[in-house]
C-alpha cells in the first residue's frame, strides 16, 4: 500500500497532464475501435476528410492519436528515461505532432483511392444505349439499365415520345430530365 502512495506522490503536475492525455486518447481510441467493429461507425465526420479540396488535418482520429501519443510518450520520457519535465514535454509534443502528420497523410492518401466507377454522374449516360428493365406505360416512368465505367446502373426513365415501351427493349438515352431521371427512345 505504501508503494502505491509513493508512486502517486511521484506524479508531478506534468505527469498528471501526460496521464490525463494518455487516458483520454486511449479511451477515445478504444471507443472508436468498438464503434467501427460493431457497426456504430457509420455516422462519422469523414465527409470533408475525403474531399481533397476541403481536406482536414484535424480529424477525430488524428486528435485521438495526438492525445494518446502525447500522453504515453510524456510518461515514458519522465519515468523510464528520467528526462526533465521540459524535455519530456518537447518529446511528447514532437511525438503527438508526428502522429498527427502521419494520420493526416494516411487520410489524404486514402482520399485518392477511388475508381472512376465509384462516381456516378447522370450526365455521363447521355447518348448511351441501355436496356429498359421496367416498362414505361401511360406516361409514367420505367427503369433503364446502362453500363458506365464497367458498372451497371439502374436509372428512372421516361419515354421521349410518350409512347409505351415494353420491358427488355433496347433504348438510347437522349436527354437528361433531372438528376435522377433520363429520357429514352427505342433503338
Amino acid at each position: 500500500m505504501s508503494d502505491r502512495i509513493q508512486q502517486l506522490n511521484l506524479l508531478t503536475s506534468g505527469d498528471t497532464l501526460f496521464l490525463v492525455a494518455a487516458f483520454i486518447g486511449t479511451g477515445l481510441f478504444f471507443i472508436q475501435l468498438l464503434f467501427n467493429a460493431f457497426g456504430g461507425g457509420h455516422s462519422d465526420d469523414s465527409n470533408g476528410e475525403f474531399d481533397t479540396l476541403q481536406f482536414k488535418w484535424l480529424s477525430k482520429q488524428a486528435v485521438t492519436g495526438f492525445l494518446m501519443m502525447f500522453g504515453w510518450m510524456g510518461l515514458t520520457a519522465t519515468h523510464e528515461f528520467e528526462f526533465s519535465l521540459p524535455s519530456a514535454l518537447g518529446i511528447a509534443l514532437s511525438g503527438g505532432a508526428l502522429l498527427l502528420i502521419i494520420t493526416g497523410s494516411l487520410f489524404k492518401g486514402a482520399s485518392k483511392l477511388h475508381s472512376p466507377g465509384s462516381q456516378f454522374r447522370i450526365e455521363d449516360t447521355l447518348g448511351k444505349k441501355g436496356l429498359l428493365y421496367q416498362r414505361i406505360k401511360d406516361g409514367n416512368s420505367g427503369k433503364v439499365t446502362v453500363i458506365l465505367n464497367q458498372m451497371t446502373y439502374e436509372i428512372d426513365a421516361l419515354s421521349e415520345t410518350g409512347e409505351d415501351i415494353p420491358s427488355f427493349t433496347p433504348v438510347k438515352i437522349t436527354k437528361i430530365n433531372d438528376d435522377k431521371t433520363v429520357v429514352v427512345a427505342k433503338t
